[in-house]
């Protein structure tokens, strides 16, 4: 299945570039230099931006790409909007809340299909019902506060109610395991491997409830950009998502060779971690829906769903359009 990844679709965007790439090479240009920001710190799911850094892939389409982690979707979001950065990776959700205050950011491509957030505890929390009344740690730029909010929303429960206790990423094991917190925010492909062998060690358990297990049922990972900037220099925005496609082809194809240079550019990772991280990513990628429209795509509806949910959860008073939060003429599918 991995190994016939929208293989057509990929090399059909490819040789739409072939030529520019060419332009570039041949005018003897240096490559672009551009800022990404990963939603977290690193582990394997940004496995492909790496990947399409070591390989060239981003040179190919005249792109010299410093690949640096965040806090979360918020903070990415803010850094765009306050050009400390060119392009990033944040929660659909996310996007949607920042557009809806005034931020002039969207997404431009998909990363990811589904999310992989939810919610780590020491004892089952099986469905949003049971978390009313327990306390939840999760930084101010955390995705999760969004998505939680619109799962809420969604089974009738009042946002309100969730007891968010603020505390800072790293502290988030710490927090949990001493107890200070009943339930943290984590995500199944980055977070939760690392987890499992720390309550091995402490003779505990783990357990993970998954959003999208919870009936939602939006996008996962957009790329995201200044909307000026895709305005300017929609070539530019278009070979950094064809660039990254491409390394994620091969980092399904490939999944243990990209693991190594990934530990290969961050050796504080380790290998058999950052091997499952990236395993578990494939399945937020490799979806029904991919498989539908293809990867990257964004339909029109699921964009209009996507909004509708947050905006109701979250009580925007902006009403916003698929086109306000995503630019769909980048990666035309």
């Amino acid at each position: 299945m991995v190994k016939n990844f929208r293989a057509a679709g990929i090399a059909a965007i490819a040789l739409g570039l072939l030529a520019g790439a060419a332009t570039a090479q041949t005018s003897n240009a240096p490559p672009k230099k551009v800022t990404f920001l990963t939603n977290y710190i690193f582990h394997g799911r940004h496995t492909p931006f790496f990947i399409a850094r070591d390989k060239g892939f981003y040179k190919e389409v005249g792109l010299d790409v410093d690949i640096q982690p965040s806090t979360g979707s918020g903070f990415v979001l803010s850094a765009l909007e306050g050009g400390k950065a060119d392009y990033g990776m944040a929660e659909s959700a996310s996007t949607v809340q920042a557009v809806s205050k005034g931020a002039r950011v969207k997404g431009f491509d998909v990363f990811m299909d589904v999310t992989t957030s939810g919610l780590a505890s020491l004892k089952p929390f099986p469905t949003p019902q049971s978390v009313v009344g327990h306390t939840v740690g999760a930084s101010l730029t955390d995705s999760v506060r969004v998505i939680l909010p619109v799962i809420f929303d969604q089974n009738g429960l009042d946002p309100a109610k969730i007891d968010w206790q603020t505390a800072d990423p790293g502290v988030y094991a710490s927090l949990l395991f001493g107890e200070k917190v009943d339930i943290i925010t984590a995500t199944f492909d980055g977070d939760i491997p690392a987890l499992q062998k720390l309550a091995t060690q402490q003779g505990k358990q783990i357990q993970f409830s998954g959003f999208p297990d919870w009936g939602y049922d939006v996008f996962g990972y957009f790329l995201v950009a200044k909307a000026e900037r895709l305005g300017s220099v929609p070539q530019e925005a278009k070979g950094f998502a064809t660039a990254t496609a491409k390394a994620v082809k091969f980092a399904e194809e490939n999944p243990e060779e990209a693991a190594k240079m990934m530990v290969a550019d961050n050796p504080t990772l380790n290998y058999d971690t950052t091997l499952t991280q990236w395993r578990q990513a494939i399945h937020a990628i490799e979806t029904p829906y991919v498989k539908q429209h293809g990867y990257g795509a964004a339909t029109t509806d699921r964009l209009q769903r996507t909004i509708d949910l947050v905006s109701k959860a979250m009580k925007l008073e902006v009403k916003l359009k698929p086109e306000d939060v995503y630019d769909t003429t980048i990666m035309a599918h």
